[in-house]
């Protein structure tokens, strides 16, 4: 499982690089849950072959375009992002929790708890995500 305490490099919830007012790149370590919570967001957002490094971590959610708004597509989605989470051991799937709900004709919400291994605390990540399958976008709530 991947330590949730690793520094990377920080970007914005668009993926651009943050720059510090000293023109430095910034990084995840003024933050130690940051680079996890940057790495699901990759997974979630992300299709197959999105990054040339790691082709198989993205959650590939594009799959749901036209498909109908049923639970047989929000079951599909789930699948989806739990199979991501649990990528190259990033997570245990024990500690994954989805939930879905239907709002609208074409979207769908997500919404992902996850228990973060390795804090000295129980700490719960929690991230909502709208899925719009006749318009492909996935929006953090």
């Amino acid at each position: 499982m991947r330590n949730p305490k690793q520094i990377d490099l920080r970007w914005t919830w668009a993926g651009d690089l943050v720059i510090g007012q000293d023109g430095d790149i910034k990084d995840t370590s003024e933050n130690e849950l940051l680079s996890f919570a940057q790495e699901v967001q990759t997974r979630v957002r992300s299709g197959l072959y999105d990054w040339a490094l790691q082709p198989h971590i993205g959650a590939g959610l594009v799959d749901l375009i036209g498909e109908p708004n049923n639970r047989e597509t929000a079951e599909a989605g789930k699948t989806k992002l739990i199979s991501a989470l649990i990528k190259d051991s990033f997570l245990d799937a024990s500690r994954i929790n989805i939930k879905y709900m239907p709002v609208g004709n074409s979207k769908l919400i997500y919404r992902i708890k996850l228990s973060v291994p390795d804090t000295t605390e129980d700490v719960i990540f929690t991230l909502t995500t709208l899925v719009d399958t006749d318009e492909f976008s996935v929006l953090f709530i």
